[in-house]
């Protein structure tokens, strides 16, 4: 398990090499979900299910962090990869997290109404 530095504010890439950072403290919790197998990593909030990939260029974490999505609508949501693309291209949001690291990130956001109406438990 590892996190990151805090930022009171950033814009999505965080291309100048920081955001606004802030020191503060974090409380999270994790929970371990057994006989599931989920893309990782994941990110859970109340609006949006978000798949993530870092890699050497954004072309690559853009594909790796799509390819996980659709992974977890086929395998959770029971879609054809087709259905699955198709529904991500109609409310899906491919974003750019940050470009100032070795490896580039990008997330994609998956609305939890979307998720829900699927009936993926997660």
């Amino acid at each position: 398990m590892a996190l990151g530095d805090l930022h009171a504010g950033m814009g999505d890439g965080e291309v100048s090499g920081c955001g606004l950072e802030v020191a503060g403290e974090v409380i999270l919790s994790v929970e371990v979900i057994k006989g599931k197998r989920y893309p990782l990593p994941m990110v859970i909030d109340e609006q949006y299910v978000y798949t993530i990939a870092s890699e050497l260029t954004v072309d690559e974490a853009v594909t790796g962090a799509t390819k996980n999505m659709t992974n977890l609508l086929v395998e959770q949501g029971n879609l054809t990869r087709s259905d699955a693309i198709s529904l991500m291209s109609i409310v899906g949001d491919l974003q750019i997290c940050q470009v100032v690291d070795p490896l580039k990130t990008c997330r994609f956001a998956m609305p939890q109404q979307v998720i829900q109406q699927l009936g993926i438990k997660l």
